[in-house]
């Protein structure tokens, strides 16, 4: 522990401190949908630990419905060859069709494409049990994409009338990892429009229909909490994965900003948008992290960070009785609700028996100079459409409108805000050096359950759910983790954990102690049978592009990497 005080009690270095401008590469040629009837050549995996060393023993899995099991479960049954992705996939697309009428979790679902990614996820399985090579783990591992990541001639809609009918011209980023690496898509998940608000209103939580799941990626926490898939990826530009897998009673990781990929995603503002891996546990989300978290050539800033680690993000817990002795956790003052703040009393206790300490911080304030930054930023996105302002949803109709507005702003302005970014950065940093920490504890929202459309025109950017902005501004990786149901409301309740940029195994390797010791993840939402209603898509020629998401200015003219710099 020695090395790591010495580390932590350094200044803090330059992680990478110059704005990327105009990091868009040269549009590549978008290619026809895959033909079904061979399976594709694959490139040569990445450097990945064996499966048998790195998941859990198939002999000690019990769960008898496919869709019930978690993510490394499932991941562990598929490399043994006791279960074959299309069995998976029936079961995940069967309790779909039977629960989710109620839920609504999913705007689309892509059965013929999903069917032919599960065979050559088999064969490919079958492939690397016989060369004794592993796959990669997500192989044949159905995923909930949030209706942001485009994939080539597939629908693209943001959950919006605004983009009815809009076709992908090519594939995200985010899924180009992840079809090279074996996933199967299953469909797109709904998001709260274009990722604008924090309700999420057209989803009902499966933990009770009448109310929200949160935004914006409520419908990828929901298709998780309700087993219909075992992965699914969100963003967040406000909490937009924490809000979710908080109220949904799930797991995810907000990496560092940039870690991830955003080519291919339709943006709400670029300087604070974040994509995020969602499972049902932090292990489940740590396990797609290792796949997600390497160099995109269409996005610069994701090669300034450090390399994912050899064998992968951390998927066990050390465990022990004192496996965060010496963690030095912050601990901010909150207010909460009465039966939140004992779940969250609860959690401190927990981390305490484990050993961490408990340090009362204040956390920096955030500029209000970067709400202007962040309605900029979508307003250059959305004027695109001011010809169609009558297809937001009305609620919406005044953000955007304002957002269009905001052009006005002088450009020497914009970038003084991106200056007050830095600062905001340097002061969140110097936090964690002046007390020594290791990360900090926040409750993941401050609500107690909300209704589907209690939140209904609050944006993100508001942070009106819970304390959020900060990771976002700070781009400082955090895990959420569920830790309890309300004794008042029976919805869940998860807390964050956020470490300095860059220490995104870290903030994982902490939260898998935590979890190991408060494993709520496992807790099952009672469902009632409900037909589900959203359309069934086949694959077809992609759109005109350029851009995957055929429409314009999806891509970021203004990147810029987190700093761990204090002064």
């Amino acid at each position: 522990m020695g090395s790591a005080l010495s580390r932590r009690r350094m200044l803090g270095s330059l992680a990478g401190g110059a704005l990327l401008l105009g990091t868009a590469t040269a549009p590549r040629s978008h290619a026809a949908p895959r033909s079904h009837a061979a399976p594709r050549s694959h490139a040569a995996p990445r450097s990945h630990a064996a499966p048998g060393r790195r998941l859990p023993d198939p002999g000690i899995i019990t769960a008898t419905d496919p869709a019930l099991l978690s993510a490394v479960e499932a991941a562990s049954l598929l490399h043994a060859g006791q279960l074959h992705p299309r069995e998976l996939l029936d079961a995940c697309l069967a309790r779909t069709r039977e629960f989710d009428g109620a839920i609504g979790a999913w705007i689309r679902l892509y059965p013929e494409f999903a069917y032919a990614g599960a065979d050559e996820a088999g064969e490919r399985l079958a492939q690397a049990r016989n060369d004794g090579t592993p796959a990669p783990d997500v192989c044949g591992l159905p995923i909930a994409l949030k209706d942001l990541f485009a994939v080539s001639g597939l629908p693209l809609t943001a959950s919006s009338r605004v983009l009815e009918g809009n076709i992908a011209a090519g594939n995200s980023g985010v899924w180009s990892k992840l079809e090279d690496a074996g996933a199967v898509l299953m469909g797109h998940a709904h998001t709260d429009e274009f990722a604008i608000g924090v309700a999420t209103p057209q989803v009902g939580n499966p933990w009770n229909t009448d109310m929200s799941p949160g935004g914006s990626s409520g419908g990828s926490a929901a298709v998780l909490a309700a087993r219909f898939a075992p992965l699914a990826v969100g963003s967040d530009t406000g909490g937009s994965v924490r809000l979710p897998a908080s109220v949904c009673g799930i797991s995810s990781i907000k990496p560092t900003y940039g870690r991830i990929t955003s080519h291919g995603m339709i943006p709400l503002t670029w300087t604070r948008d974040h994509v995020g891996p969602m499972g049902r546990s932090l292990a489940d989300a740590s396990l797609m992290m290792s796949i997600l978290a390497t160099v995109d050539a269409d996005d610069p800033i994701t090669a300034l960070g450090p390399p994912v680690p050899a064998g992968g993000y951390p998927l066990t817990a050390k465990g022990g009785s004192t496996p965060l002795a010496g963690v030095r956790l912050g601990l901010p003052p909150s207010e909460l609700p009465p039966p939140l703040q004992t779940l969250f009393d609860d959690t401190i206790q927990v981390a305490r028996s484990l050993g961490a300490q408990i340090v009362p911080v204040v956390m920096p304030p955030t500029p209000t100079s970067l709400v202007t930054g962040d309605v900029v930023e979508m307003g250059s996105y959305h004027r695109q459409f001011a010809d169609r302002i009558g297809l937001y949803r009305p609620e919406r109709v005044p953000s955007v409108g304002t957002a269009v507005a905001s052009l006005a702003v002088p450009v020497v302005d914009y970038l003084m805000l991106e200056r007050d970014r830095l600062r905001y950065q340097v002061d969140y940093n110097r936090l964690f050096v002046d007390s020594d920490l290791d990360a900090v504890l926040i409750p993941g929202t401050r609500v107690d359950g909300a209704q589907r459309e209690e939140f209904l025109g609050v944006s993100v950017t508001e942070g009106v759910m819970g304390d959020v902005k900060w990771a976002n501004y700070s781009g400082a990786p955090v895990v959420t983790l569920p830790v309890g149901r309300s004794s008042a409301t029976g919805m869940p309740f998860g807390v964050q954990l956020g470490a300095r940029p860059w220490q995104d195994e870290r903030i994982i390797e902490i939260g898998l102690e935590l979890q190991e010791a408060l494993p709520a993840w496992r807790d099952v939402p009672d469902l009632v049978p409900s037909a589900g209603t959203a359309p069934e898509v086949a694959q077809v020629a992609p759109g005109p592009g350029p851009d995957p998401t055929n429409t314009l200015d999806a891509a970021a003219p203004l990147r810029t990497p987190p700093m761990n710099a204090i002064r």
